[in-house]
């Protein structure tokens, strides 16, 4: 009876960490950037480099990327993150005429800090469409892989692009992705 009930446990276990592998990997392949970093250890050394660098671009910040992709794309530049407790209605209310208020609660989002998708991605786009150089690139390459949006490369490298005008992660982005 003893060995029955750990055989039991054991399936148990085994399928919940099977359920817990397939919703992260959903996740991931959604464009949750916290799932992707997570998703990737899974991978073999050069899917888990190149999911962890899509990671990175899409700003979670503590996604680490292989060392050649960090010296070409350099870093992110004054990408605001908070891990003191908040309350995301009063950073909306905030965000309202403060791009980086609204670039702050994607980025919240991108390092799985208790913002809804839904919510991060309608303050990335306002951003985007405010010109701030930071919220294009992280847009633009939401389209160029495809995550969250429906594929679009050539949109994608165009935001990329005008970005890259002032902004240097988003011209060696650019660069790399050409």
């Amino acid at each position: 009876m003893i060995i029955f009930l750990k055989i039991v446990c054991l399936v148990f276990v085994g399928f919940i960490h099977h359920a817990f592998a397939d919703d992260l990997q959903k996740q991931a392949l959604d464009g949750d950037p916290q799932a992707m970093c997570q998703y990737a250890n899974a991978l073999d050394q050069a899917q888990r480099n190149e999911i962890r660098k899509h990671a990175y671009i899409l700003g979670n910040l503590g996604c680490a990327m292989a060392k050649e992709d960090q010296f070409a794309l350099g870093g992110h530049e004054n990408i605001p993150l908070i891990k003191a407790p908040f309350s995301i209605n009063q950073l909306k209310k905030e965000a309202e005429n403060n791009v980086d208020k609204q670039l702050l609660i994607w980025t919240l989002y991108a390092n799985g800090l208790s913002v809804s998708k839904l919510n991060a991605f309608t303050w990335l786009k306002v951003a985007a469409e405010n010109k701030d150089c930071r919220a294009m690139t992280i847009l633009g390459a939401l389209y160029f892989y495809g995550y969250i949006l429906p594929q679009d490369k050539e949109k994608g490298l165009s935001l990329i692009s005008e970005a890259g005008h002032t902004y240097a992660f988003a011209k060696n982005l650019y660069n790399h992705l050409k």
